[in-house]
């Protein structure tokens, strides 16, 4: 506690403004925890205080232009997809108001960027919040029951702890936990801490029971054995040996992971040939990515609007929304689970396109840095936006408020830790 006791008596000095702010970053992992809702009033709140900085103190200062620009082209496409939206009632909210992340992202990163204390700060506030929200799935896992009795909706298959009736423990701690590591792992004095939370919390993932954020994760952890120190190479490699023993032992002894993971993934993989093609198309995403498909083949320049996939649920959608064909076999939901099969079916060629480009560009613009500084924390940053993009693996809509508050935050704190990394620049 004295390193957090120390960080709060240097930051005595700034504005109530400013102390209020910070325990709202601080805070925005319980806000998740408790539901969009409140995390929505967060993010609301900071774009607010930001756009008031700007409007009356000319306080809020553009590092990147680049970022600024792409981020506009981002909006209007949204404002493209939404002129072309088959329901727009529906895709109105999430579209026109996705300014307020524009805002928040440029906001943050203006105000972090020469605050490396306050930035700290809200890691090791974050560390606490994951540490306990991990200790209590631990608890629900071996009771059924998390600490103030909640259990989850799928007890036998899924964790949801805190979170209640909301299966998204995995992917909060997928979003937060390599960042909180790569802190530790960066600090000389707690580099094996670090590396003990990294493998803490890759292993919680795994007991939430959430298939692809575990996988995301160890694809993660992977990426990042790269940018760790030499000496710690072989800690680490023995951690990792540790957890997937623990792994082992837990998928043989329990029937419910046994069938989850060994049978439903392995034993499929191995009947299809380890053809993973054949083996998505065959599971239950794998439909819902075909009727997702066939969405796109209707309207493929623009698709059918954002949050618009669930109109197959809707009854005569095909006349209600002027569609051509029916959708052969369709596996309705209320959204693709995978990102590509959502950019497609609700957002046409035109938004793949552009999310294509962005996402190049990103990369093209920050993977030289990254592997110039080879700093653990930055790589831990830029690794847990990059997975939100990998193909096949299922995942929420990356528009919701939960998934976008979260993305959203990682790549302002991704930008403001850089900005930290190379402070002559600015």
């Amino acid at each position: 506690m004295n390193f957090i006791i120390k960080d709060i008596n240097q930051i005595k000095k700034i504005s109530i403004i400013d102390k209020i702010t910070l325990l709202i970053y601080s805070l925005i992992p319980v806000f998740l925890i408790i539901g969009t809702s409140v995390s929505e009033v967060a993010i609301i709140i900071l774009s607010l205080k930001f756009v008031l900085d700007f409007l009356f103190f000319k306080k809020v200062r553009l590092y990147n232009k680049e970022l600024f620009y792409f981020l506009m082209m981002i909006y209007l496409a949204l404002l493209i997809n939404l002129i072309f939206s088959v329901n727009q009632e529906n895709s109105f909210l999430r579209n026109f108001f996705f300014i307020k992340y524009i805002i928040f992202l440029i906001g943050t990163v203006d105000f972090f960027s020469k605050k490396k204390v306050e930035f700290f700060l809200v890691l090791k506030f974050w560390t606490f919040i994951l540490l306990i929200f991990s200790f209590d799935l631990f608890i629900q896992f071996i009771t059924q029951k998390n600490l103030i009795g909640l259990e989850s909706p799928l007890k036998y298959h899924r964790l949801s702890g805190f979170m209640g009736d909301e299966l998204k423990a995995g992917a909060l701690l997928l979003s937060f936990c390599f960042i909180v590591s790569g802190y530790f792992v960066n600090n000389g004095k707690y580099k094996f801490i670090g590396l003990i939370l990294l493998f803490f919390f890759v292993l919680t993932i795994f007991l939430t029971g959430d298939r692809s954020n575990f996988l995301k994760s160890i694809i993660v952890t992977i990426f990042l054995i790269f940018f760790i120190d030499k000496k710690l190479l072989k800690i680490a490699f023995t951690l990792f040996l540790l957890v997937i023993g623990l792994m082992t032992i837990t998928i043989s002894s329990n029937q419910v992971f046994k069938e989850r993971f060994q049978n439903k993934i392995f034993n499929e993989l191995k009947q299809n040939e380890f053809n993973i093609n054949k083996f998505v198309q065959k599971t239950e995403y794998g439909k819902i990515y075909n009727s997702a498909y066939q969405l796109f083949l209707e309207k493929k320049m623009f698709g059918v609007g954002n949050k618009n996939y669930r109109i197959l649920c809707e009854d005569d959608y095909k006349n209600k929304f002027s569609l051509k064909n029916e959708i052969e076999n369709p596996k309705c939901n209320t959204h693709p689970h995978q990102i590509y099969f959502e950019i497609l079916s609700e957002h046409g060629i035109f938004g793949l396109l552009v999310l294509v480009i962005s996402l190049l560009c990103f990369i093209i613009n920050n993977l030289n840095f990254i592997l110039k500084k080879k700093d653990f924390l930055l790589a831990s940053f830029f690794f847990s936006i990059l997975i939100i993009f990998i193909p096949l693996l299922p995942g929420g809509s990356f528009f919701t408020s939960f998934n976008a508050s979260m993305f959203w935050l990682n790549v302002s704190f991704f930008y403001a830790y850089k900005n930290l990394c190379n402070p002559h620049k600015y």
